[in-house]
């Protein structure tokens, strides 16, 4: 079968999308060394701005920066005048001080969410949201957003939060066709309620103009060059823009390109606004990167034979392309090869940027010890 067609082909098998992720994982890096000073944020100290707390503290404690060190004598300091700031306010609160996981400066971040930092939060006396307010959102979506946003109600208020209350309100509102909506998360006066502390969280709503899509094009890359994708398109010219126009085809144009060896392809589509007309044009663009081979296959904890059969199923030796697929593949043919039923295996594919090419470790196991396949 010719390659293009191939291709074709592959990219209809939508089960690829929900397993590809896991073949592109990376093998483990060792880790970076915890910083010697990172930054401090404030969690839930309701009476004043974070920007106030800082300038406060920095009033009181001489030669307090932006950043401390973590479990230092600073960080403890800190912590001792934040109890007396309240205290002065009436206020008997016991604070505590978290420290950022290694995990957590080492991940990838979400869009919008704040940078690890040595977070100061009062443990009590609790302080609670009342109320989610929204004002200025569009009717039409108003109550959507009271629905999103009730669950928060009753629940420990944290500034270190309001990122994913904006998240959430701006995937509704860019569902809508609100591509260009300003967000603000602010919260009202703390009054005493009992042995707690009530604040209504605000968030207000600048909605600007309601999109419409005025072009739609996709660009397949070298594998797809000159088909038309447009029948995977979820939307259409004249549409109020929404969530994105691509559906599927992003994801699986990912799983195709990772089948043929482009470990890292990137897929790009971002919306290019005409603001003067309330419009918005859609292009999705494949950069391949480059085309990975498999350089070795390193097999543990199996018999010769088994060893020897799981190569035959994987379907993929030293010297061939890299297909990340394979691995995905080989996990769903396992169960119903009688010498490999009861088998499992956790999976590292190292890649050599510079040179292309991909080492592979497969490091079986019995089922009975683990309950699922898993990326090193």
């Amino acid at each position: 079968m010719p390659l293009l067609k191939t291709a074709y082909c592959v990219l209809l098998v939508s089960a690829f999308i929900t397993t590809a992720a896991a073949c592109a994982a990376q093998a483990p890096q060792s880790a970076a060394p915890y910083p010697t000073h990172l930054p401090y944020a404030f969690s839930n100290f309701v009476w004043w701005s974070n920007n106030e707390l800082r300038e406060l503290l920095k009033s009181r404690i001489a030669g307090l920066g932006d950043e401390i060190a973590p479990d230092s004598p600073m960080e403890h300091k800190i912590r001792d005048v934040l109890t007396k700031i309240l205290k002065e306010k009436g206020i008997a609160a016991e604070v505590q001080s978290t420290e950022p996981s290694t995990f957590a400066l080492t991940a990838e971040r979400a869009p919008g969410s704040a940078a690890p930092a040595i977070v100061y939060s009062i443990l009590s006396p609790s302080i609670l949201v009342d109320k989610v307010i929204v004002s200025g959102a569009p009717e039409a979506i108003a109550g959507s957003l009271k629905d999103a946003l009730g669950p928060r109600e009753g629940h420990e208020y944290s500034g270190g939060q309001d990122w994913m209350v904006r998240s959430n309100v701006q995937d509704e509102l860019e569902a809508n066709g609100y591509l260009d909506a300003q967000i603000e998360i602010s919260h009202d006066s703390p009054r005493l309620n009992g042995n707690l502390y009530l604040v209504n969280l605000l968030v207000t709503v600048i909605p600007g103009p309601q999109y419409r899509i005025d072009a739609i094009t996709a660009d397949g890359g070298p594998l797809l060059k000159g088909r038309d994708l447009s029948s995977f398109f979820s939307e259409k010219p004249g549409d109020i823009a929404g969530v994105g126009p691509f559906g599927r085809l992003a994801g699986e144009l990912r799983a195709l390109y990772w089948h043929y060896g482009y470990a890292d392809v990137e897929i790009h589509g971002p919306p290019v606004l005409d603001r003067p007309q309330a419009k918005v044009s859609y292009h999705l663009e494949v950069v391949p990167g480059p085309l990975y081979h498999l350089r070795s296959l390193t097999i543990h904890n199996l018999t010769p034979e088994q060893e020897q059969r799981v190569r035959e199923l994987l379907g993929m030796k030293a010297g061939d392309v890299f297909d990340d697929m394979a691995i995905n593949n080989l996990s769903h043919k396992l169960p119903s090869d009688a010498g490999l039923a009861a088998r499992g295996f956790t999976f590292s594919p190292a890649k050599d940027k510079a040179a292309a090419q991909v080492d592979l470790t497969l490091d079986f196991y019995k089922l009975s010890d683990k309950s699922s396949v898993t990326v090193q």
